[in-house]
């Protein structure tokens, strides 16, 4: 089962109490995929536990049986239809007035909001991308209006001939379920962006020490490399006392990290100050060795 047939699962699997909460969600259906066809009222949605589920909040709401409806053009999408009065002329007011939601108590707009999800919604797992869409082709302006009202963002796309309001901000998916009441997946949601950012930390601080670890490895292999040229070359002796000692030193630990070394060598020095006498070696030596070369 996908991550969006979860939360509609948990929506039906949820006693709705209350009579207004029961008409709001339902309303909630019908702002997004009721129609008018013939005098009825028809609703398509993605499932027949989600049919099943509707047909009994609108018995309860409007006391009118739901039928079943084949569809003319095949597709998973399962139809019902029925007849009542205030829900034809709710459906007709949403499209020539728009949507208007009256509340009657603190749970009724996220009954309303359930509602929309469960007939219109897509939710992608948010551990692979934040994508919440809402197939509701005609209505798309009266509910992306409805939207913006409470304080969401929808864009709207067309795609493969069918309209949608979809929203692809981690913030404004949290801000929906948690309207909604599904709390859960709100959680759910920021949890995901929380360990997303932490693997993306993560990954950064890594990243990070690979490479200073490989500019350090780098610099090292340079650094032993001069000094054992000038080993070679006879010119080891023309460094500094200080300075020959260090390069000896180097060259005589060489798997050590400049921490150790700075520790290890006789007298001890800070790392800072071993990084000094070391970009020292390294310059003299390309002096001497290029002097050499050059016949000096």
């Amino acid at each position: 089962m996908s991550f969006s047939q979860d939360q509609k699962t948990e929506i039906i699997s949820q006693s709705v109490k209350t009579g207004c909460c029961k008409r709001m969600l339902i309303q909630g259906v019908l702002a997004s995929r009721g129609r008018i066809d013939n005098g009825n009222i028809s609703v398509s949605v993605d499932s027949v536990e989600t049919a099943e589920f509707i047909k009994g909040i609108i018995l309860d709401v409007y006391s009118k049986e739901a039928k079943n409806v084949t569809s003319s053009v095949g597709g998973r999408r399962r139809i019902i239809s029925f007849h009542a009065k205030s829900a034809l002329k709710y459906v007709d007011d949403i499209d020539t007035l728009g949507i208007s939601v009256v509340e009657k108590c603190p749970m009724c707009i996220s009954f309303f909001l359930r509602g929309i999800f469960l007939a219109s919604g897509r939710v992608s797992d948010p551990m692979k991308q934040y994508s919440l869409e809402f197939s509701v082709g005609d209505r798309s302006k009266a509910l992306s209006e409805y939207f913006l009202s409470i304080g969401l963002t929808p864009r709207i796309s067309i795609k493969k001939n069918e309209t949608l309001i979809y929203f692809r901000n981690s913030t404004q998916l949290e801000d929906f379920f948690a309207l909604s009441n599904m709390n859960q997946t709100a959680f759910d949601i920021m949890n995901a962006k929380i360990n997303g950012e932490l693997r993306n930390t993560a990954n950064r601080i890594a990243n990070c020490e690979t490479n200073n670890i490989d500019r350090a490895v780098s610099a090292s292999i340079s650094q032993i490399t001069l000094i054992e040229e000038l080993v070679n070359r006879g010119l080891i002796s023309l460094l500094p006392d200080e300075l020959e000692r260090t390069a000896r030193f180097r060259m005589e630990n060489r798997d050590m990290s400049l921490s150790q070394l700075a520790s290890a060598i006789t007298p001890p020095i800070s790392k800072s100050g071993l990084s000094h006498r070391l970009k020292k070696i390294t310059e003299m030596a390309e002096n001497l060795l290029k002097g050499k070369l050059d016949g000096i």
